[in-house]
């Protein structure tokens, strides 16, 4: 148990220092642009690899569910990167917390 606690720590903190990544690119946009500027999760992963994005919208709709493609994931899709991969990398770090002990009171 100790091992993957310690692996969603480790994981999470590496998803974390991405979303700090993010988060200074798109500072040092908006500061060249002279306006506030953030990439949307969309536009990275498509620049990163737009072929896993087109499985992904067909996985999702052919063997989940067309509609949980065009509202929900599509909306994740426009949030900002460093916002999502943030959001993931805490979840991770939440999962791998060292728990504290139930003390019973009587």
């Amino acid at each position: 148990m100790r091992v993957i606690r310690f692996l969603f720590s480790f994981i999470g903190l590496w998803i974390c220092a991405l979303s700090l990544l993010a988060l200074v690119l798109d500072g040092v946009r908006s500061i060249a642009a002279n306006t506030i500027v953030m990439k949307s999760l969309g536009d990275t992963w498509f620049e990163i690899n737009r072929d896993s994005l087109v499985m992904a919208q067909a996985f999702i709709q052919r063997t989940v569910h067309p509609l949980i493609w065009d509202p929900v994931v599509q909306w994740i899709l426009m949030a900002p990167a460093w916002l999502v991969v943030g959001v993931i990398g805490m979840l991770f770090v939440y999962l791998g917390r060292k728990r504290r002990p139930k003390v019973i009171r009587i």
